[in-house]
C-alpha cells in the first residue's frame, strides 16, 4: 500500500479537507447518536437529505444546523429522494435558500426504490441546469465510465459512484 494519499489533501470545489471521510446523517436514532457518530469519524464533510432535515424552517422542532454547525463542517446537501431533474434542482435551491447562499450540493437521482441505482438521464438534465445555476455538484451516478465524462465535461465536481 502506497503512502500517496497520506498527506494530500482532498479538494472539492475550492474546498480543502483533511479527512477524506464524508459522512451522513440518515442512520442514527436521534440527533444525540448523529452528533457523537459525526465527531468520532473525524470527517470534516457532513451529507444530509435537504428534504428530511429542519434547518430551521420547523420552528420548535429539532435543527439540524444545532447538531452539524455550519461554522465547523462542510455542509452537503443531498437531492436524496428525488425521482426527476426537476424536483432535483427544486431541492437543491430549497438548501441554498435555506443555508444563506451555499452552493455545494450531492446530487442524487433515482431510478428505482429498490436498488437505488441512479436514472443517469435525469441526473444529467439536473446537473447541466445547477451548474449553470452556480451549484458546485457533487455527483451520484452510476460506474458507467461515458457518464462520468459528460459529467467532467459539465465540470461536476468529483462524482460519488452508485453502491448498494
Amino acid at each position: 500500500m502506497t503512502d500517496f494519499f497520506q498527506d494530500q489533501p482532498l479538494r472539492i470545489a475550492g474546498h480543502t479537507f483533511t479527512s477524506r471521510l464524508l459522512v451522513g446523517t440518515g442512520k442514527y436514532k436521534d440527533f444525540d447518536e448523529t452528533a457523537e457518530a459525526i465527531a468520532a469519524s473525524g470527517a470534516e464533510v457532513v451529507t444530509f437529505a435537504v428534504r428530511r432535515s429542519n434547518l430551521g424552517q420547523e420552528a420548535g422542532e429539532p435543527n439540524l444546523l444545532d447538531v452539524v454547525p455550519p461554522e465547523r463542517f462542510t455542509l452537503l446537501p443531498n437531492t436524496a429522494g428525488c425521482y426527476t431533474a426537476k424536483d432535483a434542482v427544486r431541492t437543491c435551491k430549497l438548501a441554498r435558500e435555506l443555508l444563506d447562499g451555499h452552493k455545494l450540493v450531492k446530487l442524487e437521482v433515482l431510478g428505482d426504490d429498490h436498488t437505488l441505482y441512479p436514472n443517469v438521464v435525469e441526473t444529467l438534465k439536473a446537473a447541466e441546469e445547477l451548474l449553470k445555476d452556480g451549484f458546485d455538484v457533487m455527483v451520484y451516478t452510476s460506474d458507467d465510465p461515458i457518464v462520468a465524462r459528460e459529467l467532467e465535461q459539465m465540470a461536476a465536481a468529483p462524482s460519488c459512484r452508485w453502491a448498494r
